[in-house]
C-alpha cells in the first residue's frame, strides 16, 4: 500500500541509525512573547456571531409596534 514504511531490510542504514529531530522549529521566534501579547489584547471576550445583527434587527421593537399594542 502507498504511504506505508518499507520493511526494515529495505531501509537505508543511515535512516535506521539516525537520531530523531530536535523538535526545534524553523521560524524566527525572537519576539514571540510580544506578538502573543499583542494578539491576545485584540481578542474580545465574546466575539459577535455572524447572525447577531440580523437577530437584533428582527426582534427589535419599533415605535409604531409598541404604540399600537397599548390598550
Amino acid at each position: 500500500m502507498p504511504g506505508e514504511s518499507p520493511p526494515p531490510e529495505r531501509v537505508a542504514d543511515k535512516q535506521m541509525h539516525a537520531t530523531p529531530a530536535s523538535g526545534k522549529g524553523t521560524d524566527d521566534a525572537s519576539n514571540k512573547e510580544q506578538t502573543n501579547k499583542d494578539a491576545l489584547s485584540k481578542l474580545t471576550s465574546n466575539p459577535k456571531g455572524p447572525l447577531d445583527d440580523i437577530v437584533t434587527q428582527k426582534f427589535a421593537k419599533t415605535a409604531s409596534e409598541s404604540d399600537s399594542k397599548t390598550d
